[in-house]
């Protein structure tokens, strides 16, 4: 997966920033100036400044009140949970600078990237044998990436396109960057780890959970849709390929993909603004077709997320409008 563009923060930020609550509001005779209905402050600027953006937020749902021994809640209450721990993790690696969330890898990837075999499992000849260890079959420090391993066979005689296929397509090696996720992730305590496909997927379930408040919580079930909302675009805004809806919930989907759209398309305008830059005529040729790649990748993601059969099943699932509402400036760019 080639880099993306670094793109601002402030989308996340404002959609975490501030999240809803339950709690009744406070008498008008009792508010300050410059607090909201909760006692917030709403004043754009503090002491001259603007307000700094945060980078320690911790996403916590509203939790229904329990007055006997046995929770009557507990499969909600386990959702609510479930999600919090998770997103802490997204909102600890984002803090560290690592990709928070990546669908696309799993379990097995990372051991693709981080379980050396055995040296006599392979012929010296296989691309699985070079990716792990030198001709005179000394162990490398990390295995070969696609991109260094499509170099060697380059350099042994083949097109660069038929290396290129040969270590994508004959070989376990992984993208560059994959790899590097891959192993830092895999180096950091578990409360910084990013969330690979199978976490991804639980946090996808759990914010579903939290979407089903029981019935007869109206002022709950509101503040946690609100929330879940947030979180379901707030990921698809850490997001740098398109990934199908997720959600079991109609009005998820919709919040989803619609941001998801939004980052590609920030990505496509990052991508144009390098290559008017200096920077990447100075760099050469390559650095042109780099940056180039990156923004047609982005087109075709953008495509997949507009995509008839997508919208089809959105459609087919009823959203409804009050993703604007809840999430505001959802699509600009």
């Amino acid at each position: 997966m080639a880099d993306q563009p670094a793109l601002p923060d402030s989308t996340i930020d404002l959609l975490l920033n501030d999240l809803p609550t339950a709690h009744p509001a406070l008498a008008i005779g009792r508010r300050l100036v410059g607090q909201d209905c909760h006692g917030v402050s709403r004043l754009p600027v503090h002491d001259g400044k603007p307000p700094a953006a945060r980078h320690d937020v911790r996403v916590r749902f509203v939790y229904l009140p329990v007055r006997e021994t046995q929770d009557a809640y507990a499969t909600f209450h386990g959702h609510l949970v479930t999600a919090e721990m998770l997103l802490d993790r997204v909102m600890a690696a984002r803090a560290v600078g690592l990709r928070p969330v990546a669908p696309a890898l799993d379990d097995m990837a990372e051991a693709r990237a981080t379980v050396r075999p055995p040296r006599d499992l392979f012929s010296a000849a296989t691309l699985e044998y070079r990716r792990w260890y030198e001709d005179d079959g000394t162990a490398r420090p990390q295995p070969l990436t696609q991109e260094a391993l499509a170099a060697q066979l380059v350099a042994g005689g083949l097109s660069r396109r038929q290396a290129l296929d040969r270590a994508l397509h004959r070989s376990h090696a992984l993208a560059a960057a994959d790899q590097e996720w891959l192993i830092r992730r895999r180096e950091l305590p578990l409360e910084q780890r990013p969330l690979n496909r199978s976490e991804f997927r639980a946090l996808v379930d759990a914010v579903d959970g939290a979407w089903q408040a029981p019935a007869g919580t109206r002022r709950v079930a509101r503040a946690d849709r609100q929330i879940a909302l947030r979180v379901a675009a707030a990921l698809a805004s850490m997001l740098d390929e398109y990934v199908a809806p997720p959600f079991r919930a109609a009005a998820l989907n919709e919040a989803f993909n619609e941001c998801l759209v939004a980052r590609l398309r920030q990505t496509i305008e990052a991508s144009r603004q390098a290559d008017s830059g200096y920077g990447v005529l100075l760099a050469g040729p390559e650095a042109w077709f780099a940056a180039k790649a990156v923004r047609m990748r982005a087109e075709h993601q953008i495509g997949l997320a507009l995509a008839p059969a997508t919208q089809s099943v959105l459609a087919r699932k009823g959203t409804g409008s009050t993703i604007r509402h809840v999430v505001p400036k959802l699509a600009t760019g």
